[in-house]
């Protein structure tokens, strides 16, 4: 019967096809489209309503008890500083209902960069390399601290799959978080994946973290995990006048500061930072320096050298 053979040969012909269709996502451009990354890195430019939460979720030692959650919020625009094809800068500034003003976190994108720094803990950054296969198509991001000092970098690629853009770094390590800097001493670094992803009310960026004790008896352990979620959500109608009035005034001396910072990373293979010099941490050293120059009329090089002069006490630079 090779009429009924040749039918039931064709049917299951038409089946392996429909099957290997349904199975298989329809192609698309989903990276490797550096301007669509571009446009997505810029859409995260300006004002939000923030919020900010970290949980422990996981014990991971015998005895560890997981802290509550911690939960801030507030508002913040977030403005563009740089912009070319393979670099893009994100300054933040928060802003909050009583009008007091801090320069937050800043955020540098860089297209297939191979030279960044990296957190190699005890308050120190360490120049790493990727190589070029490593680096293409794939942006890194270096996020600075609120006095413009390291924090740390990560490569990561930006996808644009099922009509959502979003960005994931490989894991990176960091130095303790604000919020816990003065009140943890059992663990000294987070090795942290993030993500940052653009949504319809804004982005958001997600953050998956193991606090780790690297000088702990046998061996680095890993103590909690703990997940990070960073809503920002567009709002009309807030004053940010007191932020935008700031940023006028200091912008010129937070550019001589991330001058100085680039003299010294483009110089040293290794920095470290004292916290503290005289009960004065490092970051409120700076943004004491930015509030007293705001007015003052000093030329580029004047800034300049009023940064290196308020950094030196806490700088150890070279090698270890």
């Amino acid at each position: 019967m090779p009429t009924i053979r040749n039918a039931l040969v064709l049917a299951l012909s038409l089946m392996a096809v429909a099957c290997a269709t349904t199975s298989m996502p329809p192609a698309t451009a989903t990276e490797g489209d550096p301007e669509r990354d571009r446009r997505a890195i810029l859409a995260m430019a300006g004002e939000y309503e923030v919020h900010f939460r970290f949980d422990e979720t996981v014990a991971l030692q015998p005895g560890y008890k997981r802290q509550e959650p911690h939960l801030t919020g507030g508002h913040e625009f977030v403005e563009v500083l740089e912009d070319s094809p393979r670099r893009i800068v994100l300054q933040h500034v928060l802003v909050d209902g009583s009008g007091h003003v801090t320069k937050h976190w800043r955020q540098d994108w860089e297209y297939e960069q191979t030279r960044y720094w990296g957190y190699a803990g005890d308050y120190a950054w360490e120049v790493r390399r990727a190589g070029p296969e490593q680096a293409r198509g794939r942006w890194l991001q270096t996020v600075w601290q609120v006095d413009d000092s390291p924090r740390y970098a990560a490569l990561g690629r930006w996808t644009h799959q099922d009509g959502v853009s979003s960005w994931a770094s490989d894991r990176t390590w960091r130095p303790l978080p604000r919020r816990e800097h003065t009140t943890r001493g059992d663990y000294d670094v987070l090795d942290t994946w993030n993500r940052q992803t653009l949504t319809p009310a804004g982005w958001v960026h997600e953050q998956d973290s193991l606090k780790l004790d690297r000088k702990a008896e046998g061996g680095p352990r890993a103590l909690v995990r703990e997940r990070g979620l960073n809503t920002y959500t567009r709002v009309q109608g807030y004053d940010f006048g007191p932020g935008r009035e700031y940023w006028r005034k200091t912008r010129a001396y937070w550019a001589a500061v991330r001058s100085v910072w680039a003299e010294l990373l483009a110089r040293y293979p290794r920095v470290a930072l004292r916290e503290e010099v005289d009960g004065t941490p490092h970051y409120m050293a700076v943004m004491a320096q930015a509030n007293d120059l705001a007015n003052r009329p000093l030329s580029d090089e004047q800034r300049r050298a009023a940064v290196r002069e308020a950094l030196e006490p806490y700088l150890v630079l070279g090698k270890p």
